[in-house]
C-alpha cells in the first residue's frame, strides 16, 4: 500500500552537518546520526569507526536535533577525538553521563492493555492423599487449597504488571494419591484413609481448582500424566496395564463432570489412554510432561536421570522429542536445569514429608507447587516462574 511518506522527499540532514569521519595522524573529527539523545561517549565512537579503546573524545559533543518528514526526530552529534586512552577526569564525566542517563529513565504507568498468546501453568503433582505421616491427609489438603488461593492472586498480580495470558493451564503430573499398599511394606498401616477416600479427595481438589482458576482465564487447559503410585498393584508389581491409573481415572471422572455442567470459560481436556508422557503446545511453546518414575539410568542425580531419558525420546522420535521444556515430578524436590535451547523443570511435592528420607540423608524438601508463564517470546520458552504456597 502506496502512503504519503513514499512520496515525502529523501531525508536531508542539515546543512555543514552531514555525516562524516575524519582522522589525520593522532586528531580526528566526526559527526554521526544517531536514533535518541542519550548516547554515550563509547557509542559515538564506534558509530563513527573510531576503537574506543584506542580514541578518546575531547572536548564538547555538539548535538543538533533536526525532526524528519515523518515527524520523527534525529540527533546529530559533532566532535572531535585525539589517539589514546580516557583520562582519569574523563573517565569520570562519562561516568556521570552515565548515571544522569539511568536516573533521566522512566517506566511507563500509563501502559495499554496486554495482548500476547502466553499461558499460565499450575502443576498439580505429588499430593499423595492419603499419607499419614507428618501432618497427614488435613495437611496436604490445607496446603493444596492454600496454594490455590495464592495462585488466584498471583495471576491477578501478573495481569497487574501486563502479562497478557489468555489462556491457563492446570498439568497433573502424577501420585496425586498415595494408594494404600505395595509400595513400601508399612505403606497400609501409615495410610489415614483408603483407596475411595483417597479418589473422592482428590476429585474434589481437582474441582476446587479448576473452578478457582478458570474464570481469570478466556480459556483453560486441563491434563494429566500417569504416576507409579496411581498403578493397580498386587504384591507390589502393576496388576494390570499402564491405563488402569488412578491419576489419569481422577482426571476422567471430574471432565464427565464439568462436561455435564458446563463451565463459563471452555476447557480443553488432555487425558492420554496409557501412554505415559505427552506434549502439547502451550503460550506457543512445546511442552512435554511426564511423571519422573521412568527416570531409570543416567547416574544418581535426578536431573541426570532426566536427561538421559529425554535423549532417549528424542532418539525414538516420541512425544517429547520437539518439545522445548520438560516438565517431571517424582523425586519430591524442586530443580531447574537448562541444557542449551531445552530446560528440565522437576516440581516440588505437597505431600507431609517422608521420615525415611529425612532419616536416611538428613534433608527435607520444603512442600510448595510450581507455577510459571509460557511464553513463546522468552528465549527459554517461560518466565515468572514461582512456587506457591507449601510449607
Amino acid at each position: 500500500m502506496t502512503s504519503l511518506s513514499d512520496f515525502a522527499a529523501p531525508e536531508q540532514p542539515p546543512k555543514g552537518w552531514e555525516p562524516y569521519s575524519e582522522q589525520v595522524g593522532q586528531i580526528g573529527s566526526a559527526i554521526v546520526k544517531l536514533p535518541r539523545p542519550d548516547m554515550t561517549r563509547r557509542d559515538l565512537l564506534v558509530a563513527a569507526g573510531f576503537n574506543p579503546d584506542e580514541w578518546t573524545i575531547t572536548g564538547d559533543i555538539q548535538v543538533r536535533r533536526w525532526m524528519r518528514y515523518d515527524q520523527e526526530w534525529l540527533y546529530y552529534n559533532k566532535f572531535e577525538v585525539t589517539a589514546g586512552i580516557e583520562s582519569d577526569d574523563q573517565r569520570s564525566e562519562d561516568i556521570g553521563d552515565l548515571v544522569e542517563m539511568i536516573r533521566g529513565r522512566r517506566l511507563r504507568h500509563d501502559a495499554p492493555p496486554a495482548t500476547g498468546q502466553d499461558a499460565w501453568l499450575y502443576v498439580a503433582s505429588d499430593w499423595q492423599i492419603g499419607k499419614g505421616e507428618g501432618d497427614g491427609t488435613p495437611g496436604t489438603v490445607d496446603r493444596v487449597t492454600h496454594s490455590i488461593e495464592l495462585a488466584v492472586e498471583h495471576v491477578k498480580n501478573l495481569r497487574r504488571m501486563g502479562r497478557a495470558m489468555p489462556e491457563g493451564v492446570l498439568a497433573g503430573t502424577g501420585d496425586l494419591g498415595e494408594g494404600t499398599c505395595g509400595f513400601f511394606a508399612n505403606q497400609a498401616f501409615v495410610t489415614d484413609c483408603n483407596r475411595r477416600e483417597q479418589n473422592k479427595i482428590v476429585r474434589s481438589l481437582l474441582t476446587y481448582a479448576i473452578d478457582e482458576l478458570s474464570p481469570l482465564f478466556e480459556r483453560f487447559t486441563v491434563l494429566s500424566v500417569a504416576g507409579n503410585h496411581g498403578e493397580n498393584r498386587n504384591n507390589g508389581k502393576k496388576a494390570t496395564d499402564d491405563a488402569d491409573n488412578d491419576d489419569v481415572a481422577q482426571f476422567e471422572c471430574v471432565k464427565e463432570a464439568f462436561d455435564r455442567a458446563g463451565t463459563a470459560t471452555p476447557i480443553t481436556w488432555i487425558i492420554p489412554h496409557d501412554e505415559l508422557s505427552l506434549a502439547a503446545e502451550l503460550g506457543g511453546v512445546k511442552v512435554g510432561f511426564t511423571h519422573g518414575h521412568l527416570f531409570t539410568s543416567g547416574g544418581k542425580l535426578s536431573q541426570a536421570k532426566a536427561l538421559e531419558w529425554w535423549k532417549g525420546q528424542v532418539f525414538g522420535s516420541q512425544p517429547v522429542a520437539e518439545a522445548k521444556l520438560l516438565i517431571s515430578s517424582h523425586f519430591h524436590h524442586f530443580s531447574a536445569i537448562n541444557h542449551g535451547a531445552r530446560t528440565h523443570l522437576q516440581t516440588p511435592a505437597m505431600d507431609p514429608g517422608s521420615r525415611w528420607v529425612t532419616n536416611s540423608w538428613g534433608a527435607d524438601s520444603p512442600a510448595g507447587v510450581l507455577t510459571l508463564r509460557l511464553d513463546a517470546e522468552q528465549s527459554l520458552g517461560f518466565g515468572d516462574l514461582a512456587v506457591l504456597g507449601g510449607s
